[in-house]
């Protein structure tokens, strides 16, 4: 394939319905715990503990970082103090359940248990 020809072909990235998240620092890790696990906002999400004071959360494509700070008390401090990132990319090394639960997640209609 050549970048520069406009006739050939063109590889085209696959949306995906989800975006995923990094929590990291909480200051409050058992109120983070506890309103993850509650899961009442105004868009569905799932969220995989990774240390006790971090978490992936995958939320649809639509939410921004923003949205899920307010959503989960951390940008009034309600719950607690914390970083929320939106993750481009990833790359690392973990436990292999982190990397199934990323893979098998980030394509689901959330609501939808596989």
């Amino acid at each position: 394939m050549h970048l520069n020809d406009a006739s050939k072909d063109t590889i085209v990235p696959m949306a995906t319905l989800n975006t995923l998240f990094a929590i990291f620092a909480a200051s409050n890790p058992e109120a983070m715990k506890q309103k993850l696990a509650a899961s009442q906002t105004k868009f569905p999400f799932l969220s995989k503990a990774t240390s006790n004071d971090s978490w992936l959360v995958i939320a649809p494509n639509v939410v921004t970082t923003q949205e899920l700070s307010d959503a989960l008390g951390i940008t009034d401090g309600s719950v607690s103090g914390a970083v929320v990132v939106r993750v481009e990319n990833y790359f690392g090394r973990a436990s292999t359940d982190i990397w199934e639960w990323i893979g098998a997640k980030l394509g689901v209609p959330l609501g939808h248990e596989i």
